[in-house]
């Protein structure tokens, strides 16, 4: 990132504590005492969403197909550093009947991996960092992703339905005609 552009997002990340306090609680004069207590907390609150961001975009890039090394660069680090910190971590087992499909790297495998499992009658009921979950039906599916909520006009006028989301990704679908 260049410098320029890294010292306006500090800066901006810094400045989020205070200004979501001030639009909640009025302005922030720093005369008393009791005022820091929510200021201190919302900067807690803010630290550790920009951790779990910084795990969600990791494991988006990943799943995108960039290497640990690529990762550990930008981050700062090696890449048995990166693959340590942000590697797989736990998650829970597919409910018994799904069908677990795991997509290659990059978006456009996604988009094809969902066309065919969707021409196959198999209807997408949940996605995670490195998996698309799948139920069998007796219809055909159509499904789409996109990068943040679909306008929910958009969506009825379309028959599109909520089927999964996971990070800046929202999954759709709707039977195919």
């Amino acid at each position: 990132m260049p410098p320029h552009l890294e010292a306006a997002l500090r800066e901006r990340a810094a400045d989020l504590p205070l200004a979501f306090i001030e639009e909640a609680l009025g302005r922030f004069t720093g005369a008393q005492q009791r005022q820091y207590r929510p200021l201190i907390e919302a900067a807690r609150v803010a630290a550790d969403e920009s951790r779990a961001t910084l795990a969600r975009c990791v494991e988006a890039g990943r799943r995108a197909g960039l290497s640990w090394s690529e990762i550990g660069a930008l981050l700062g680090m090696s890449k048995q550093a990166a693959q340590q910190r942000f590697g797989a971590g736990k998650r829970e087992p597919a409910p018994f009947g799904t069908i677990v499909v795991t997509p290659g790297t990059g978006a456009a495998s996604e988009e094809e991996l969902m066309a065919e499992e969707g021409a196959a009658g198999r209807e997408l009921i949940d996605a995670d960092a490195t998996r698309l979950l799948f139920r069998q039906t007796s219809r055909a599916w159509e499904h789409r992703r996109t990068v943040g909520a679909i306008d929910p006009e958009e969506a009825r006028q379309g028959g599109w339905q909520p089927a999964a989301h996971w990070f800046l990704f929202h999954y759709y679908k709707r039977p195919a005609p």
